[in-house]
């Protein structure tokens, strides 16, 4: 029998550190998770803070909202160029975020619920801080509206 480190294979040193241990958990059915990992004894944590917390998605989107506030309060007159690129670039992102998971929703078979119009009520004092005159705009807009719809019809 030969001796293997005489006849060394081509990338064979790159392979003898390399390893690949893909880990397949079916601990929730619905939504198996495949891990490729280096860090596999993590795999127990993550599992146990997806089931409790939430998927990726939705930890990055609370984290997109929480980013979408403090963006809104940040005084751009104080910004360089570069750094109002940054914000507008998260902006983008954030809107096209939005839109996607809409998108993918589909239509709603309810009308406006009231977290809609918390969310509504949120974003008109975030446009308000970031940008006053687009907000004097909505507010005019809505406010011609509901003065064409004849106002406080739904009150007793």
């Amino acid at each position: 029998m030969t001796d293997q480190r005489m006849f060394p294979l081509p990338f064979q040193q790159a392979f003898e550190h390399f390893l690949i241990n893909p880990v397949t958990n079916w601990e929730r059915f619905f939504n198996p998770q495949f891990f490729v990992s280096y860090n596999t004894p993590d795999v127990g944590v993550e599992n146990y803070v997806l089931s409790q917390v939430g998927s990726y998605g939705k930890q990055l989107g609370r984290m997109i909202d929480v980013l979408d506030v403090l963006v809104a309060r940040v005084p751009t007159e104080d910004l360089t160029p570069r750094e109002r690129r940054v914000l507008d670039q998260f902006r983008d992102l954030s809107g096209r975020v939005k839109e996607s998971v809409a998108h993918f929703r589909g239509p709603r078979d309810e009308g406006i619920t009231l977290g809609d119009t918390e969310r509504l009520i949120d974003g008109l004092a975030s446009l308000a801080r970031s940008n006053p005159a687009a907000y004097d705009r909505i507010v005019d807009r809505l406010r011609s509206t509901i003065g064409e719809a004849g106002g406080g019809q739904g009150q007793a």
